[in-house]
């Protein structure tokens, strides 16, 4: 890294290359220990008199490309847990840009070969010893297609319609109710969504969601292209409003509505204690509709 000096002009640590900057901002967030702070650094800038970098925690205003720079304010990892790191390089409206999560860096390059030598400059400096991994997107991909192929596998009767590639998880919740001796319908067109589960004796709504629709940071599922991901919930923003309104409008109408997110049941670990808190779930909700 270039070497530090505090300018009288601004009275700021200066960088003299960008470079110098990201690792220095990976560098401090990686040496972070506990939650964030406002007065975290959160982005780097070129200074317009010292005509160097400098470190801020103020976020930008507005832009596209200011709110893809911007860090997600979350607890770097211990560095002996951390054994290897995921580094996602995506050509994004003809830049590439690359997002190192467990380190939380982020930038854009001029080409994937410079992407890709900036990660391991960054890796190789913030965390020794570390080896990364690359993941490749663009923005031409269908985001839907490649979300149902990782959850589904590769077979030749994926689609990205949600009923396909969910289906085993909701047999085996629909599985778990029947034989607890609940009888329901399944995607009934008769109500908004349709729902996945419903249960008209009881006035239970149940609704799976595809880890597409939420914070990566929620999730366990750590394969999704993270500019690719906002993109599409970007597009589709107004989509997942309506649902919620739908819902929103089931619950006015009396309905219990349970809704979950398909990551919920996808640790094998704890699968099985989750699926009978789902049950538990819905025999509570069929008891207070019998009062």
């Amino acid at each position: 890294m270039g070497r530090q000096e505090t300018t009288r002009s601004c009275g700021k640590i200066r960088y003299p290359t960008e470079l110098d900057a990201k690792i220095a901002l990976a560098s401090t967030r990686r040496a972070r220990r506990g939650a964030a702070s406002a007065k975290d650094e959160r982005r780097y800038y070129l200074c317009p008199q010292c005509h160097g970098y400098h470190l801020t925690s103020q976020g930008r205003r507005n832009g596209w490309k200011s709110q893809r720079r911007r860090h997600v304010a979350a607890v770097a990892p211990e560095p002996a847990r951390l054994n290897g790191v995921t580094a996602f390089i995506e050509n994004i409206r003809g830049e590439w840009v690359y997002t190192i999560p467990e380190l939380e860096a982020r930038g854009i390059a001029q080409s994937r070969e410079e992407a890709k030598e900036t990660v391991r400059t960054i890796v190789g400096i913030v965390a020794p010893n570390v080896t990364a991994s690359f993941k490749y997107g663009s923005d031409e991909q269908d985001m839907g297609m490649l979300y149902a192929l990782q959850v589904a596998g590769s077979q030749n009767k994926t689609t990205a319609e949600k009923s396909s590639y969910m289906e085993p998880l909701l047999s085996r919740l629909r599985s778990r109710l029947f034989r607890d001796g609940f009888r329901f319908r399944k995607y009934d067109d008769r109500y908004p969504g349709p729902p996945d589960i419903a249960l008209p004796k009881y006035r239970i709504m149940i609704f799976v969601d595809p880890c597409l629709w939420h914070d990566r940071s929620e999730c366990k599922r750590k394969a999704f292209p993270p500019e690719m991901l906002r993109i599409w919930q970007d597009a589709h923003a107004t989509q997942w409003e309506e649902t919620l309104e739908d819902r929103q409008r089931l619950v006015d109408e009396g309905w219990t509505v349970l809704s979950y997110w398909e990551c919920r049941f996808c640790d094998n670990r704890r699968r099985e204690k989750r699926l009978k808190a789902f049950l538990s779930d819905v025999r509570r909700a069929a008891r207070l509709s019998r009062q």
